[in-house]
């Protein structure tokens, strides 16, 4: 590998078909890339970097990587890169935000089944020796149930074909989605928040975490909703207040929920709502599957070498500070 190549610093276990991608063009370092590819190097002399959840990215962060040209967050969730911050530094910083779609659809629905059907609780009682078919297992179908659908980007669209083609009614709050787009998509926009709740048997979460979204789920929501419903979080933790999900499940007004995303992350094993016998509790792990990896890590590699050439990317999160990007 030339010792001229630019320098491109990842803490993400990069897919082989992005290393493939990256290798020709730029030298890697990072402490999750194959020794066959990687070099010495931190993030303070990287020309470029693919990054995850796993640090945060301020204005201090890019002040101290002089050299940093470009950064890609893999996901459609930026929370932990300061874009603002970036776009001052001259950072041009990028997001996969097609990538993850088809994978965190598919776990949405994934999750209402398994709590709809306590799938979590009949695997518990057999594997224990208890083989029976009682009230612990008494779930319901999808079928014929209102799905609520808070947020309607691409994930919750294609929770939307999901969902009808099992006969699901589809409601939908986003007050930056217009009427006839939501028609289209074959659900019905709801005016309000409330409006959806006092509906949905099942409500989904695919907002994005703003200052206005965070907390958007908390007690008072919950008492809208149906008695028995159930809850589904793939999109942010700090959407929901916790502790009002934990009460709302203790006093048996929800059902069930299916949580991949936590207020603070990694969750504590002793976290009361992470154990609750009614929870599904995951990782942040909706989108990891090898295609979703896959997508999003290629996109990233191939997005920061067009930064790196000159090339404007679809990928950069703000675009209007191309003109003032480092170079």
């Amino acid at each position: 590998m030339p010792r001229d190549l630019l320098l491109l610093w990842t803490d993400v276990p990069l897919h082989a078909d992005a290393l493939e991608v990256l290798t020709p063009h730029v030298r890697l370092a990072g402490p999750n890339i194959p020794a066959a590819f990687t070099v010495p190097g931190e993030p303070a002399a990287a020309d470029a970097a693919i990054v995850g959840v796993q640090r945060s990215w301020d204005a201090a962060a890019f002040a101290a990587a002089p050299r940093l040209r470009v950064i890609a967050r893999t996901g459609i969730g930026y929370d932990n890169v300061d874009v603002p911050a970036a776009s001052a530094a001259g950072v041009c910083a990028l997001n996969t935000p097609d990538a993850p779609t088809e994978s965190t659809a598919e776990f949405a629905i994934a999750l209402m089944f398994a709590v709809a059907r306590r799938v979590a609780t009949a695997d518990h009682n057999s594997k224990a020796g208890a083989w029976k078919v009682d009230a612990t297992v008494l779930g319901f179908d999808l079928a014929g149930k209102t799905l609520g659908l808070v947020g309607f980007g691409r994930i919750a669209r294609r929770v939307t074909e999901i969902a009808r083609a099992i006969r699901m009614d589809v409601r939908v709050f986003d007050p930056l989605v217009s009427s006839e787009a939501i028609a289209a998509a074959g659900a019905t926009r709801c005016a309000d928040l409330s409006e959806l709740l006092r509906q949905a048997r099942v409500l989904s979460l695919h907002a994005p975490l703003t200052p206005a979204t965070r907390g958007l789920i908390g007690a008072a929501q919950l008492a809208l909703l149906p008695a028995g419903a159930i809850l589904i979080n793939t999109a942010r933790g700090p959407l929901i207040n916790e502790a009002a999900v934990l009460a709302a499940l203790d006093a048996g007004r929800l059902a069930g929920a299916g949580l991949d995303v936590w207020e603070r992350e990694p969750v504590a094993a002793d976290h009361p709502l992470f154990r609750h016998p009614r929870v599904i509790a995951t990782p942040h792990m909706a989108a990891y599957t090898d295609e979703g990896r896959r997508r999003s890590h290629v996109a990233a590699a191939e997005g920061v070498l067009a930064v790196l050439r000159g090339d404007r990317t679809p990928l950069l999160i703000d675009p209007a500070m191309w003109e003032r990007r480092r170079r």
